[in-house]
């Protein structure tokens, strides 16, 4: 079994920068938070969007699921509903000015959409959860002979426009973006270069980022 030991030490090296040291960060973030950018995010461990993106504490409002999804405006009063609750405090709480979807290559979840006909057990979770993307895996653009991984990483990038629409059906996300007092993106992490690529809803397609 896996020892926490890499967990203590990463903690007394975040004790010794941050509090016991001359970095003000959290001098400051005492008072609150206030960060411009919210981002959804895969809940793999190789994809952390902190270290992605080089940011500090209180740079990033964060919420992680499987496969970086958005589901649909839900009546909260239906079910329990996690990141759209996230969606709700970071926008109306927090007034963020911009929404990242930030999807990624070699995605387990939306690699699990090509495997229903595999018996998976304890999937029952991640099977309802991946519905919200349920049809990107059938779409036209996806040619079904190629291997698993380049399919997976084509759906990818549709999961990521799935979601950017999906966030539309928020009433108060709608209205910002109309006011343009809050931006939504669609980015594309590569795990096997490093690269980001952003999707251009003009060009209906993914370009590498500036």
């Amino acid at each position: 079994m896996a020892k926490l030991d890499i967990l203590k030490s990463g903690y007394q090296r975040f004790r010794q920068k941050y509090f016991e040291g001359s970095d003000e960060t959290f001098k400051h973030l005492k008072t609150g938070q206030n960060p411009k950018t919210l981002i959804i995010a895969c809940s793999d461990s190789r994809v952390d969007p902190a270290i992605i993106m080089d940011c500090e504490p209180g740079d990033l409002f964060v919420v992680r699921n499987v496969a970086n999804l958005v589901p649909p405006f839900e009546n909260a009063k239906d079910s329990y509903h996690g990141t759209s609750a996230a969606l709700e405090f970071g926008v109306c709480g927090l007034n963020v000015e911009n929404i990242v979807v930030l999807g990624h290559s070699m995605c387990g979840g939306i690699t699990s959409l090509f495997q229903r006909d595999q018996n998976l057990e304890n999937r029952d979770f991640v099977n309802k959860w991946m519905e919200i993307a349920s049809n990107i895996h059938e779409d036209k653009s996806i040619d079904q002979d190629e291997e698993i991984e380049v399919k997976a990483d084509k759906c990818s990038k549709l999961g990521i426009a799935k979601s950017l629409e999906n966030l539309l059906t928020f009433s108060w996300i709608k209205e910002r973006v109309e006011k343009n007092q809050l931006l939504i993106h669609g980015w594309y992490f590569d795990i096997r270069t490093g690269k980001i690529e952003a999707f251009d809803k003009e060009s209906n397609s993914f370009k590498e980022l500036d």
